[in-house]
């Protein structure tokens, strides 16, 4: 009989931990976003790279020689918008990355890469991205968001950054937070 009533009591255990589990409407929604695995990049493998700050866009040349000299057989330009891969190479500030599909390579004196387009300042995140675009959001490596936090969304318009201030609602929902 001890034992029926060590299972019975077992079962009812792991059945209250199950109820309880269940979300509430509040916290239905959760954020979770992407972290990166490192904030530098691999010789081996391609990682996911952004180009923010004042520079805006980068020249891709079509051999590591000619963007190592920066010569000129430029080929396109990428945006701050634009997705693309990146992957060091071994001549000492060029990247291999892949655009469109296409192979091509890239001064880093031009401007610099990143793999990651979220980071911490102080209590608030900056970003290129708006928050509620979750898919796009990649996290520097060893942040993690906090709901508290205010999230602050980086317009680059003619080398003056401005910025429009996020809040997580106690309802899981985004909001401007015009008081900032």
């Amino acid at each position: 009989m001890r034992l029926k009533h060590k299972f019975i009591i077992a079962g009812l255990t792991i059945a209250l931990l199950g109820l309880s589990q269940v979300p509430t409407q509040a916290s239905a929604k959760t954020w979770h976003y992407t972290e990166a695995s490192s904030n530098s990049f691999s010789k081996k493998k391609f990682n996911k790279a952004f180009i923010y700050g004042y520079h805006e866009y980068t020249n891709l040349y079509k051999t590591v020689s000619s963007a190592k000299k920066q010569e000129p057989d430029t080929i396109k330009i990428i945006t701050t918008s634009k997705s693309f891969t990146a992957k060091k190479t071994s001549s000492n500030k060029v990247y291999e990355v892949i655009y469109s599909g296409n192979h091509y390579f890239m001064n880093t004196s031009d401007t610099r890469l990143y793999r990651y387009n979220t980071w911490r300042s102080g209590h608030k995140l900056i970003s290129t991205v708006k928050p509620t675009q979750k898919n796009k959001v990649v996290l520097k490596a060893h942040t993690h968001f906090r709901k508290s936090q205010h999230w602050l969304y980086k317009h680059i318009n003619n080398n003056i950054s401005s910025y429009t201030w996020y809040r997580l609602s106690k309802k899981g929902n985004w909001y401007v937070d015009h008081s900032k």
